[in-house]
């Protein structure tokens, strides 16, 4: 047998099949690191849409009381029990950054808004170019397009959380 080679037989060829096939059939897929999974984003941004409609707020963060735009993000992530900061400053920080042309639904667009910090707008990617956010005292829950004038004029980046 010296010099022979070792061919795999049939058995060991069906075990590579199975090995190599599977996954792609069963629809598995990897992710990578620091991704989220996609049910989860559009469950988050499922959640926020449903309070369109609700009313600002100043630290309100429940359908009850109304929402300011960070109680809102904070809400809509604990629906799906995920804990996020709550302030938009913290959430600014929190997550990893994610460029425009990768935004994806539930993913927390900021806007600075005024100066300091409490200056930034946080809003939850909703759809192709639309987040839902809570606007400003006397405003209510709103879908908004990001290319609108005002909110391009002022968009300062994005995180995917958590």
């Amino acid at each position: 047998m010296r010099g022979a080679a070792l061919r795999p037989g049939p058995l060991a060829w069906a075990l590579l099949a199975a090995l190599v096939l599977v996954p792609g059939c069963a629809g598995l897929s990897v992710a990578p690191p620091g991704a989220r999974p996609d049910d989860l984003g559009r469950s988050v941004a499922r959640s926020a849409r449903t309070q369109i409609g609700s009313p600002y707020r100043w630290g309100g963060q429940s359908p009850a009381e109304g929402f300011d735009c960070s109680g809102l993000v904070w809400w809509a992530f604990r629906q799906n029990g995920l804990a996020v900061p709550r302030p938009s400053w913290e959430q600014q920080r929190a997550g990893r950054a994610v460029s425009e042309g990768r935004l994806a639904l539930g993913d927390v667009v900021f806007f600075r808004i005024e100066s300091g910090i409490k200056g930034l707008h946080a809003g939850i990617v909703s759809g192709p170019g639309l987040f839902v956010h809570s606007p400003k005292s006397g405003g209510r829950v709103r879908e908004d397009p990001l290319d609108n004038p005002y909110w391009r004029e002022r968009y300062i980046g994005a995180r995917r959380l958590p």
